[in-house]
């Protein structure tokens, strides 16, 4: 009885494995489809001006500097207002599972 239970558990262990396997294979090849359709599309479009990458890539890093340095140079807040923030915070959570309340 024992053999036999872990012969089914060696075969159910055995084709987890392989289904996990081939999961992992179907994933690449739809990264790898996306990827060609990206490259053909990028391919069939005219390249862009070097003014406008320009603009694109500054207008990037000034909304990559406006995200990141709001975080890191905001003053921590005092401890009155992160507890009132906090328990606003509770409130919101369980009034919005109610179907009435709305933001």
């Amino acid at each position: 009885m024992q053999k036999a239970l872990n012969r089914q558990f060696k075969a159910d262990k055995k084709a987890a494995q392989e289904k996990m396997i081939q999961q992992e294979h179907e994933r690449q090849e739809r990264e790898d489809e996306l990827r060609a359709m990206a490259r053909k599309i990028r391919m069939k479009l005219p390249p862009p001006s070097p003014r406008r990458e320009r603009e694109r890539r500054e207008k990037e890093r000034e909304e990559w500097e406006r995200q990141y340095s709001r975080q890191s140079r905001s003053p921590s807040p005092s401890p009155r207002y992160s507890r009132e923030y906090s328990s606003s915070r509770r409130r919101s959570r369980s009034r919005s599972r109610s179907p009435h309340y709305r933001h």
